[in-house]
C-alpha cells in the first residue's frame, strides 16, 4: 500500500485517467486538481502522444497543468488490454509521488484505474463495480433482477448460435465498446447472421430482448456505498427511428419525474448489488411497457456529453469538484437542481458539411471539431430566463456527415436552461428553427442521379413510382418522429425508386425554411412532390427555393390552414360559410346562438375529417371542445407541430362533392369532380366516392369556375388541388368547405385512373417538371364504398372473395380481422375497409360497388374498449 513507501520528498499526486480529448474538452479536473496544488498524472491511450505533448507545451492549453502524461497501447473490445501499461506507469509513479487519489473520466480506463486505486487504498468504486462496470456481460450475471432477457456470445462460438431461437426484435451489442459503437437493432434471423459476420472475431457479443420504452440515465455520487447525490437524466436517442441507439438529447433533471422514484430506487439497489464504494456511476435504464426500469448498462466513470455541463447550469455547483472530493475521502454533496438543462444533437443531411448559421439569437456557432476545447460555460440564478448558453460544432468544415450510428458521427448540438421545462421546451423549438446545417452532396454513389424528391412518405405513391421511375431516383425527406413512428428504416430496401430517406423538418409549416436550409439540391433534382397534406407548405417553400415549379409558398400557407383559406376568400365573389376562429367553449357557444343553433367545429390544420363535428341544439360543447382539441395523429405527425387553431363554421345543407383538378402554371388542365356520400352523423365522415358526378351542367359550370377563382385568389402555380364542396340553396350553390394543395385520399386517385383511363400520379409529376399534361376524357363510371360496421370487437369477417367477384369490382380491401376493435367512425382512419368498382357510367359503378359493400358482413360483439380512442 502508498502508506508503506517513504513519502518524505515526494510530492502529492493525483492520477486522471482517460483519453485525453476528453479530459481537456472540459477541464474541470484540471482545475480543481490545480488549484489544489497537486500534481496531476494523466494516462491515456497512445493514439493522442503527439498532441498531447504538443498541447502541453502551450501555456494557454488546459494540458499545460499535466505533470507527466503515461500513454498505453490497447483494444477497446478486448479485456484488460490496457491494464499492463497502467500498471506500469503506476509503478514508476508509486516510487516518485505520493498518490492521493485516482479518477477514470473515460470509459476505457475504467478497470484499470480501479485495481490502481484499490492497491494504492485510496477511494474506489471497489473491484466488483470496476469490473462489472467496464463489461456488460459481467452486469448482466451480477444484475439479473434488473436486465433484459440475454444472450451471451463469447468470442469464437458465433457458429454455434442458433438465430431462429432468438426472441425478436433484439439488440446486438459488443460488450467493451463506448459511445453506443456497434450497437444495433435486429428484426430477424437472417439479420443477425448478417451483422454477427462483422464483428472482429476476438468481441464478445450480447443478444438482448430489445426494451421499448422511454431512456433515462441516473448519476450517482457515492461516498462509503451510500449515495450522497442521484439524479435522473431523460434521454432521446436515434433507435425511435433507425437501428442504432445515438443519443440525440439529455435533459437534466428528467422533465417527466412520473418515473424517479422507481429509477431512483432500482439505482440504489444496482449499486448495492455491485458493492459500488467510492466514485460517481453513470448508468443508462428504460422504462418498459409494464413500468419496470429495465438496466441498459452501467459505468463508473463521469458521464459523457456534456451532462456534466448540464449539471452545473442545473445546480449551480460542479459535478468534477464534487468527484474530485471523492476520489481525496472527502466529504461530497450536490445541491438540488434550481433550473433545468438541456443538450440537444441535431441531426443532419448527409453530405459534406460546408456552414453552421444561428438565426436570431445574440451568439455566434463554436466550432468545436472533433479534438477542439468546449466554451466554459456559467450557470445563470434560478429565476433567470431561459437562456442558449452554446451552439457547438463538434465536426470540421468539409468532413463528410453520414447516417448517425455513433456518437462520433454527431455533427451539431447546442445547450440550454430555463427556469421550468415548459419555457425550456419552447426555446428548444425555438433554436431548433435558428440552427442549420449546411451541406453539400457528398459523391454520387447510386447508379442513378436523384431527379424527384418527395416530402413525406406515402406507401402508395412509392409502389407506383417503382414502375414510374429508375432504380434509386427518389430522395424521400421525412420527419424523425414519423420514420420512428411508421418503422420506415429499410425504405430504400423496399421500394426500387429510392435513393434514400433523410430525417428533416417537413411538418413546420411555421419555418419552412427549415427545411429550405436542411437540404441540398441535388444536382439533378426535376420536381418536388408534396405527398402528405403536412408536408404542403415546406415542399412549396423547397421547391421555390430550388426553381422549380410548385403550389408557392402563399399559395400552400393559405391551402394549410382553413383559417387563413377562409380570410383570403372573404370578400371574393366565391361563397363559403360563415365562420370565426374559437378558442373555447364560450366561443363555440357564441357562434351557435348566432347561426341559428347548428355549426360545424373543426381544427384549422388537420386532414381526414380528424376532429370535425356536427353541433346542434343540446349538444355538450364542453365535450364536444375536448374531443376535438385532443383529436391527433402521432404516427402521421411530428411533435414540433404548429400550434393548433380552431374554427367554428355555418352548417350548409346539400350534396356534398370535391373537385380535383390538375394545375399547370395557373391553368386548370383536367378537372374532375367527385360525389360523395357521408355518414349521418355528428361525424360527416365519407363512406363512399363515385366519379365522374352526374349533376346539373350549370352547376358543373360553377364548380369549374369557383374553382378557377379559388386559383387565381390563392396564386397557386403547379401540381394538384382538392377541393371540398357542398352545393347549397335552391340553386344548389358551390360553397367551399376546403382546399387542399395535395393528391386526394379516400381512394379518389385511383377512381380517376379507373375512370379517364389515365394515371394521375404521372399527370402530377409532369406539371411539377414544368409541362403542361394531356387532359383526358372520362370513359367509364368508378365508385369506392367503405365499411363502417357497428363498433365493436371483430368476430368474423364473410363476404370478401364474392364481392371479388362481384361485376365491375377492381378492389377489395380489408382493413380488420377477427380479434380486431372496430370503434366508431370519427375519422377517415375508423374506416374497416372499402370496395372499389366500375360501371359503364356514374350510376353503374355505384350500382356494382354498393351490392359487392353489401356482401361483405363484418361482425362485431359490443366492448367496453370499442368506445375508447
Amino acid at each position: 500500500m502508498n502508506e508503506s513507501l517513504p513519502e518524505r520528498g515526494r510530492p502529492d499526486a493525483f492520477v486522471l485517467a482517460g483519453s485525453f480529448l476528453v479530459v481537456c474538452r472540459s477541464p474541470a479536473y484540471l482545475a480543481e486538481l490545480t488549484r489544489r496544488g497537486l500534481k496531476i498524472l494523466l494516462v491515456t491511450p497512445a493514439g493522442g502522444r503527439e498532441e498531447a505533448l504538443a498541447k502541453a507545451g502551450d501555456p494557454d492549453h488546459p494540458a499545460s497543468a499535466v505533470t507527466e502524461f503515461a500513454f498505453v497501447d490497447g483494444d477497446p473490445g478486448r479485456d484488460n488490454s490496457y491494464l499492463p501499461g497502467v500498471i506500469s506507469a503506476a509503478s514508476r509513479w508509486r516510487e516518485k509521488y505520493t498518490l492521493v487519489g485516482a479518477c477514470a473520466v473515460g470509459e476505457t480506463q475504467v478497470e484499470p484505474t480501479g485495481l490502481l486505486a484499490d492497491a494504492l487504498g485510496v477511494p474506489t468504486p471497489g473491484l466488483r463495480a470496476t469490473r462489472a462496470c467496464r463489461s456488460k456481460y459481467l452486469q448482466r450475471w451480477y444484475l439479473p433482477e434488473f436486465s433484459p432477457g440475454v444472450t451471451v456470445v463469447p468470442a469464437g462460438e458465433r457458429d454455434l448460435l442458433d438465430t431462429a431461437a432468438v426472441a425478436y426484435p433484439a439488440v446486438l451489442k459488443p460488450t467493451g465498446r463506448h459511445s453506443s459503437s456497434g450497437v444495433e437493432a435486429v428484426e430477424t434471423p437472417e439479420r443477425l447472421r448478417e451483422l454477427l459476420a462483422g464483428y472482429p472475431a476476438h468481441e464478445t457479443l450480447l443478444i438482448e430482448d430489445r426494451v421499448l420504452g422511454q431512456e433515462y440515465s441516473v448519476e450517482s455520487l457515492v461516498q462509503g456505498g451510500r449515495p450522497v447525490f442521484a439524479g435522473v437524466t431523460r434521454k432521446d436517442t436515434t433507435d425511435s427511428h433507425s437501428s442504432g441507439f445515438v443519443e440525440l438529447s439529455h435533459t437534466v433533471p428528467s422533465d417527466r419525474p412520473e418515473h424517479d422514484e422507481v429509477l431512483l430506487d432500482a439505482n440504489a439497489r444496482m449499486l448495492a448489488a455491485l458493492d459500488f464504494r467510492d466514485g460517481v456511476a453513470h448508468a443508462e435504464w428504460r422504462i418498459d411497457p409494464d413500468g419496470r426500469p429495465i438496466l441498459m448498462e452501467v459505468a463508473a466513470r463521469t458521464p459523457g456529453d456534456g451532462l456534466c455541463v448540464l449539471y452545473e447550469l442545473a445546480t449551480g455547483a460542479s459535478l468534477e469538484q464534487q468527484i474530485i472530493r471523492i476520489a481525496l475521502g472527502e466529504p461530497a454533496a450536490l445541491p438540488a437542481p434550481r433550473r433545468v438543462a438541456r443538450q440537444v444533437y441535431l441531426e443532419h443531411t448527409p453530405g459534406v458539411l460546408r456552414d453552421v448559421t444561428l438565426d436570431g439569437f445574440d451568439l455566434a456557432p463554436t466550432w468545436v471539431g472533433e479534438r477542439g476545447l468546449w466554451p466554459r460555460l456559467r450557470p445563470g440564478a434560478a429565476d433567470d430566463p431561459a437562456a442558449l448558453r452554446a451552439v457547438l460544432v463538434h465536426q470540421d468544415r468539409g468532413a463528410r456527415l453520414g447516417e448517425i450510428r455513433s456518437s462520433e458521427e454527431r455533427a451539431v448540438s447546442f445547450l440550454i436552461d430555463a427556469p421550468d421545462a415548459e419555457a425550456l421546451d419552447a426555446l428548444e423549438a425555438e433554436v431548433r428553427a435558428a440552427v442549420t446545417l449546411h451541406t453539400a452532396p457528398d459523391e454520387p454513389t447510386t447508379p442513378h442521379p436523384v431527379t424527384h424528391v418527395l416530402v413525406g412518405y406515402s406507401p402508395v405513391m412509392l409502389g407506383k413510382l417503382d414502375h414510374l421511375l429508375p432504380a434509386d431516383s427518389v430522395l424521400v425527406l421525412e420527419e424523425a418522429d414519423v420514420i420512428e413512428a411508421r418503422g420506415l428504416d429499410g425504405l430504400a430496401d423496399r421500394h426500387a425508386c429510392v435513393a434514400g430517406l433523410l430525417p428533416a423538418p417537413t411538418q413546420d409549416d411555421i419555418h419552412p425554411e427549415r427545411l429550405v436550409r436542411a437540404v441540398s439540391r441535388p444536382p439533378g433534382v426535376r420536381a418536388v412532390v408534396p405527398v402528405v397534406e403536412y408536408a404542403v407548405v415546406t415542399a412549396a417553400a423547397l421547391a421555390e427555393e430550388w426553381g422549380l415549379p410548385g403550389a408557392g409558398l402563399k399559395a400552400a400557407l393559405a391551402l394549410r390552414d382553413k383559417g387563413l383559406q377562409r380570410a383570403a376568400l372573404d370578400g371574393t365573389d366565391l361563397a363559403q360559410p360563415a365562420w370565426s376562429e374559437v378558442t373555447g367553449p364560450g366561443d363555440l357557444a357564441a357562434f351557435l346562438t348566432a347561426h341559428g343553433g347548428e355549426a360545424v367545429l373543426k381544427p384549422a390544420n388537420r386532414q381526414a375529417s380528424l376532429g370535425v363535428q356536427i353541433l346542434g341544439p343540446g349538444d355538450d360543447l364542453d365535450a364536444a371542445w375536448e374531443l376535438t382539441t385532443a383529436a391527433d395523429e402521432p404516427t402521421l405527425r411530428a411533435r414540433h407541430a404548429g400550434t393548433a387553431r380552431y374554427l367554428a363554421e355555418e352548417r350548409l345543407h346539400g350534396p356534398e362533392v370535391s373537385v380535383e383538378a390538375v394545375v399547370h402554371e395557373g391553368h386548370l388542365g383536367l378537372v374532375n369532380i367527385t360525389a360523395k356520400t357521408v355518414q349521418s352523423s355528428r361525424h360527416p365522415v365519407e363512406t363512399g366516392h363515385t366519379v365522374p358526378a352526374a349533376l346539373p351542367a350549370g352547376v358543373e359550370a360553377a364548380l369549374h369556375r369557383s374553382l378557377r377563382r379559388l386559383a387565381e385568389t390563392v396564386g397557386f402555380g403547379s401540381g394538384i388541388l382538392h377541393s371540398e364542396w357542398i352545393l347549397a340553396g335552391a340553386d344548389s350553390r358551390p360553397h367551399l368547405v376546403e382546399c387542399a394543395g395535395r393528391m386526394p385520399g379516400g381512394g379518389i386517385t385511383a377512381l380517376i385512373d379507373l375512370a379517364y383511363d389515365t394515371d394521375i400520379l404521372r399527370l402530377l409529376l409532369t406539371v411539377l417538371e414544368g409541362a403542361a399534361p394531356e387532359v383526358p376524357t372520362a370513359r367509364r363510371g368508378a365508385a369506392v364504398r367503405f365499411l363502417t360496421p357497428p363498433p365493436g370487437r371483430v368476430e368474423a369477417v364473410t363476404g370478401a372473395d364474392r364481392a371479388l367477384t362481384s361485376p365491375g369490382v377492381c378492389e377489395v380491401h380489408l382493413g380488420v380481422e377477427p380479434g380486431a376493435v372496430v370503434r366508431a367512425v370519427t375519422s377517415s382512419w375508423e374506416r374497416s375497409g372499402y370496395v372499389i368498382a366500375t360501371g359503364t357510367d356514374h350510376a353503374d359503378a355505384a350500382r356494382n360497388a354498393e351490392r359487392a359493400t353489401a356482401l361483405i358482413e363484418v361482425t362485431t360483439a359490443a366492448g367496453r374498449e370499442a368506445g375508447e380512442r
